[in-house]
């Protein structure tokens, strides 16, 4: 078996077809072979009529190109009619007595291929002795783009916007929106550079109106095919308008890591935390947390379970350090 590894063949098919490669491998019922075109490649041996080695020509000598180019440079040299190969599937690299095809180039993505998103819309109902209705959506876009010089290194760039509006009995309860844009480039296959900025307001928490942006740096931890986790180390600047007559405007130092984490086909989890410790003070701080699992009902349709967790040491007057929620929603994935 080992004898007839490496070895470059040309298999001709029941149906006329044939294919070029080196076999990697041979069982009793098929045979594994390998080419410029595929890596791997399994040939059932009931579809395989024969099979023969590919023979390398010999080089021509010195005398016969040099013949070869005066007939050329002359015009006295005839074409000579070559009966044209059909039905060749794939070609060997390693045979260059086999007719070498090149590929069709690779059609790149247009730009709108490049984006991904998602969207989720929920609402929480209570009716009896207290009636409560909390409405609240999130929509997320994802632009991601690979360097030409080198396909594994890309440029990202994420959109997101929430909103939450709700009353209990007549009162208002939440009264929300916020949006963030962050930039990323790879600047090697683990460490990338990011800017993130963002605003919004709180009415509940006596947020007229806030704003962030800053710099940083982060590291791809795990990259594997189901899990992919990231931590960031960067610098945050906050200011914050509130309706107590009152305004915060600090620098931060800002410590993330977020994860995502397809867990099987049906289920994932998302999951992400921010510690903005203040730059002149770290025993005042802010930090958020948002985990999100998800289990797929249709192809693109999901639903969705969300814990948020937002703590203050200095919040507005009457308003509580922590705030936690959790959400249900259906998602959907375009």
């Amino acid at each position: 078996m080992d004898s007839l590894q490496a070895q470059t063949v040309i298999l001709h098919l029941r149906n006329g077809d044939r294919i070029a490669g080196a076999i990697t491998s041979e069982t009793t019922n098929s045979i594994t072979v390998s080419n410029v075109w595929i890596k791997e490649l399994m040939v059932p041996l009931a579809q395989i009529e024969k099979r023969e080695i590919a023979v390398t020509p010999a080089a021509p000598s010195i005398a016969e190109t040099n013949a070869a180019v005066a007939a050329i440079s002359t015009g006295t040299n005839k074409p000579t009619a070559v009966a044209p190969l059909t039905n060749v599937v794939v070609v060997a690299k390693t045979s260059p007595a086999i007719l070498a095809l090149t590929p069709p180039p690779t059609p790149k993505p247009s730009g709108w291929k490049r984006w991904k998103g998602d969207a989720s819309v929920g609402t929480d109902l209570i009716y009896g002795s207290r009636n409560s209705e909390l409405f609240h959506g999130h929509v997320a876009l994802t632009y991601s783009q690979p360097y030409q010089q080198d396909p594994k290194k890309f440029f990202r760039n994420v959109l997101t916007y929430n909103a939450e509006y709700g009353k209990t009995d007549g009162t208002l309860s939440a009264n929300r929106m916020d949006g963030s844009s962050k930039t990323d480039f790879d600047v090697s296959k683990k460490v990338y550079i990011y800017n993130l900025m963002g605003s919004g307001y709180d009415q509940i928490r006596k947020i007229n109106v806030r704003y962030e942006v800053g710099p940083g740096a982060g590291y791809h931890l795990f990259t594997l095919t189901n899990y992919v986790m990231n931590v960031e180390l960067g610098g945050n600047y906050q200011a914050e308008y509130r309706s107590d007559n009152t305004e915060t405007k600090n620098f931060y130092l800002r410590l993330a890591e977020d994860i995502n984490w397809k867990i099987n086909k049906q289920m994932s989890l998302v999951e992400k935390f921010e510690l903005f410790p203040q730059a002149n003070d770290f025993s005042q701080y802010r930090a958020r947390f948002e985990a999100t699992f998800s289990h797929s009902l249709l192809a693109n349709l999901s639903l969705n379970l969300t814990l948020l967790d937002q703590y203050d040491t200095k919040p507005a007057s009457g308003v509580s350090r922590n705030e936690l929620q959790v959400r249900s929603s259906l998602g959907v994935k375009f």
